[in-house]
């Protein structure tokens, strides 16, 4: 079996089918396919059946799939040893938007002044999302917050944000809570302070960024919870009023995850290290 034949069929499986493996590989779907049946004909068996219109797993598929995600794993490590060894390599970031721009530019400046070998590359998701990625190794290490404990996972503390609720600063606003999508840490953390305080009655309005829930609260269209910095910074800043957090958590902790067996954990460690030092210098301590 080639590798690139498993990688395709991992990406058919992960993606949901032929269209998202092609715009994951960068390939058309013919190729897709034919490296699909290649697979097949080599284990004399089928890999998917059609469901309506549905490519489902059958149990070989099924039983491969377990393999070639340890296959390709395996794969990566060597790749990344061979190219740790050549004293230069590639890191890969996962991070959610909203912390990509608030928490890592200062980091990742420092990150090229003292270890110009490591090369951030850097990927957005939500937490949940990046949860997965570093667990299928499409990422290297990600930043997540409320991490949950997973037995091939380590997760590292990192930085520990103030929550605050974010209002219009007239203080005339809808009873509507503005969240991001879900996989989003603030928008579980506003929804429990929500059950907290009393008001899971109220209205829910989804955004699909920071900037647009800071936006939407600045125009008094509802409220939000969400962490200070944040809002600290923003555009909206000054239309808004900050307050701390009555209910539930005061703060949202947020770690840097990644898998027990990744080759790169030393250069992982150097990036936790400088989110330390960053940490150490913000609280005077």
């Amino acid at each position: 079996m080639e590798i690139v034949n498993l990688r395709t069929f991992k990406a058919v499986v992960d993606e949901g089918g032929l269209n998202g493996a092609s715009k994951k590989l960068n390939t058309v779907q013919s190729n897709i396919t034919a490296r699909i049946h290649k697979l097949e004909n080599e284990l004399d068996t089928k890999l998917f059946s059609l469901i309506g219109r549905q490519l489902r797993l059958t149990p070989s598929g099924q039983l491969l799939y377990r393999y070639a995600v340890d296959i390709l794993q395996l794969e990566y490590q060597a790749a990344s040893a061979i190219s740790r060894g050549k004293g230069s390599y590639n890191l890969r970031i996962g991070t959610p938007e909203t912390f990509a721009a608030v928490h890592l530019p200062l980091v990742l400046k420092e990150l090229k002044q003292t270890h110009p070998e490591i090369k951030p590359k850097i990927f957005t998701a939500t937490s949940s999302e990046q949860v997965t990625a570093v667990l299928n190794s499409k990422v290297d290490c990600a930043v997540v917050g409320n991490a949950t404990s997973h037995s091939t996972l380590t997760s590292i503390p990192v930085v520990d944000e103030d929550l605050v609720i974010v209002s219009s600063l007239d203080g005339v606003y809808e009873p509507v809570l503005c969240v991001r999508e879900e996989g989003c840490a603030y928008r579980q953390s506003a929804l429990t302070w929500q059950q907290d305080a009393g008001r899971s009655d109220e209205e829910m309005m989804v955004m699909s960024s920071a900037d647009g829930v800071l936006g939407c609260v600045a125009a008094g269209l509802g409220y939000t919870v969400i962490g200070k910095n944040m809002v600290v910074g923003s555009r909206y800043e000054k239309s808004l009023l900050i307050e701390d957090v009555s209910h539930g958590p005061a703060q949202i902790n947020i770690s840097m995850i990644y898998r027990k067996d990744n080759p790169l954990e030393a250069g992982i460690l150097k990036l936790i290290s400088l989110f330390t030092k960053k940490k150490s210098v913000d609280t005077g301590s």
